[in-house]
């Protein structure tokens, strides 16, 4: 592919069959991640007893072992193919859901949730470079825009289903339909993913790391932390307040980062990844802050937006950098080198969270959360753009 169209040549089709196809495999998914949000926090607290800590790590502690496993399973992306990651990640996190039918302690909530880790590594790094694969190169925001509109959408779904599941079923109902819904994910993958890229690598890389996606990696790992412990925290904190309907606050969230990405799909490739991350941190600082201040049900909700306004194009904006600095035989690394700090900021954000929670309050958590946010707006402005200058 090349960045523009040759003259006279129709331009390259981005809504195909195949891409919608790949876009519902990532619904389905979602989905079954999105039931869980609003379900596990409430089941490690209440049904087995668990503190704030073990809520975060609870929650977050998927993102642990995904980052671990991540840099072996993006080798294995570029080296056995996209669909290979993503039939087996959803399979492990179909297996990692179900499990939950058997959770008797904290530490089995984790040990299942970490399995779940394993395969939310292989499934995302899979079905994002697929999503590449398929992608027109001068679109390349724009199909990460799209394509995150079809993860938004499940995660919008799956925690008011989850929600309504749990009150009227039980915690039971929701692990099962979860891992259903990962086996729907795992048959829409294997008909639309594609398989080895051209020019597939043979053996071991030399560094299971691409270095130049940690710098985008470095921007995004932070501007998720505040994220991550609104996933971990939102559901207590409007119980606490009296509110009582986390899956409303999910959707409200989901809703406009989904309308935002259809309406302003362009905008990332437009701006370009500097202003667009920037533009994204000083939103989700403001988000988090209203919902830390003003506790009241108007306040989560006002914050709720805020905070869904500056997470809507913060990994689109990222995402290219990391994918423009690999050839498409090592996509798949460049983007298990970026994905790893989605892991690290959910895994490790929950847990610190988790403690200032245990220190202070949920407010507290959010406040820090939107630091989290600022920090990663003064390190953009001061060392990742510097160094991407000097790079070119």
């Amino acid at each position: 592919m090349t960045d523009a169209n040759p003259p006279g040549s129709a331009p390259e089709p981005l809504m195909t069959v195949r891409f919608a196809v790949l876009c519902l495999c990532g619904v389905s998914y979602f989905m079954a991640v999105g039931l869980v949000f609003p379900v596990l926090p409430g089941f490690v607290e209440n049904d087995l007893g668990g503190g704030p800590v073990a809520v975060g790590l609870a929650v977050g502690g998927f993102g642990l072992s995904a980052v671990v496993a991540r840099p072996l399973l993006a080798h294995l992306g570029d080296s056995r193919g996209r669909r290979f990651l993503v039939v087996w990640g959803c399979v492990l996190a179909g297996l990692g859901i179900l499990g939950n039918l058997w959770v008797a302690s904290v530490l089995m909530a984790v040990l299942f949730r970490l399995v779940t880790g394993i395969g939310e590594a292989a499934y995302f790094v899979g079905i994002a470079a697929a999503a590449q694969d398929l992608a027109p190169e001068h679109r390349r925001g724009e199909v990460s825009s799209y394509f995150s509109v079809a993860v938004y959408s499940g995660l919008a779904i799956g925690p008011i289903i989850g929600e309504q599941l749990a009150d009227a079923a039980g915690a039971d109902a929701v692990w099962v339909l979860g891992g259903l819904l990962c086996s729907l994910g795992a048959v829409l993958g294997a008909v639309s993913v594609p398989g080895r890229p051209e020019g597939a690598q043979r053996g071991w890389p030399t560094s299971f790391i691409h270095w130049p996606a940690t710098r985008p990696a470095l921007l995004l790992g932070l501007g998720l932390m505040g994220h991550s412990g609104f996933l971990a925290f939102i559901k207590l904190h409007v119980d606490e307040i009296g509110f009582g309907n986390s899956g409303l606050v999910f959707a409200v969230f989901a809703a406009c980062v989904i309308g935002l990405r259809i309406i302003l799909a362009r905008l990332p490739d437009k701006l370009g990844p500097q202003l667009t991350s920037t533009v994204s941190y000083a939103f989700s600082a403001s988000g988090l802050w209203v919902i830390a201040f003003w506790s009241q049900v108007a306040g989560v909700f006002t914050g709720t937006v805020l905070l869904a306004m500056g997470q809507t194009f913060l990994f689109p904006a990222l995402f290219v950098m990391a994918v423009q600095s690999a050839p498409a035989n090592r996509r798949s690394q460049a983007i298990g080198t970026f994905s790893m700090a989605f892991d690290l900021a959910i895994g490790l954000g929950g847990l610190v969270l988790g403690a200032v929670v245990a220190m202070s309050s949920y407010s507290g958590a959010f406040f820090v959360g939107g630091l989290f946010s600022m920090a990663a707006l003064v390190v953009s402005r001061t060392v990742v753009r510097p160094q991407t200058r000097a790079a070119r």
